[in-house]
This record gives structure tokens, sequence and C-alpha cells, in this order.
């Protein structure tokens, strides 16, 4: 799917609601790649996102625990993403 979209003058892109809905994602990680820009989504669901690296992370621990471990890890990867490219 392609569209052509704009910066506006604070350098925000508007996404046309048929990308939004396409993408499925609130939370994207934008790369410099080449001549362009690579989008690549960060699950929102912190609780979800650990599940998925091992259950054996959700035990004996409170859901508030996870969800601070989580978001971490998730910020974390993102940020060593941006700075490999």
């Amino acid at each position: 799917m392609e569209k052509i979209v704009y910066f506006d003058k604070q350098g925000r892109i508007y996404l046309p609601e048929e990308l939004r809905k396409y993408l499925k994602f609130r939370i994207l990680v934008a790369k410099a790649q080449d001549k362009g820009i690579f989008l690549e989504p960060i699950e929102e669901d912190p609780i979800e996102a650990l599940a998925k690296l091992g259950k054996d992370k959700l035990k004996k621990k409170s859901v508030k625990q996870l969800k601070e471990e989580a978001r971490k890890e998730i910020e974390d990867a993102a940020v060593k993403k941006i700075r490999r490219h």
C-alpha cells in the first residue's frame, strides 16, 4: 500500500486513516533508511510483549511490576534499534 504524505510545519507526518487502520499500531519506531523512513511497530500492551518473550518472566510478579519491566524492555529495544541505523 502506498500513500503520499506530507510534513506539517512542526515536522509531523499525517498518516491517512487507511494506512493507520492497515498498520493497527499506535507506537512506531521511525528509522532513517537509505533515502527514506522505515516505520516499525512496537507492541502497545507491555504484558503481551513480555508474554511473547517467555512465560517464565510472568511468574511471582505483580501486574504493575510486569508492566514496568515490559515497558523498560520495549523502550530499551527501540533505542538500540534506532542507534543501529
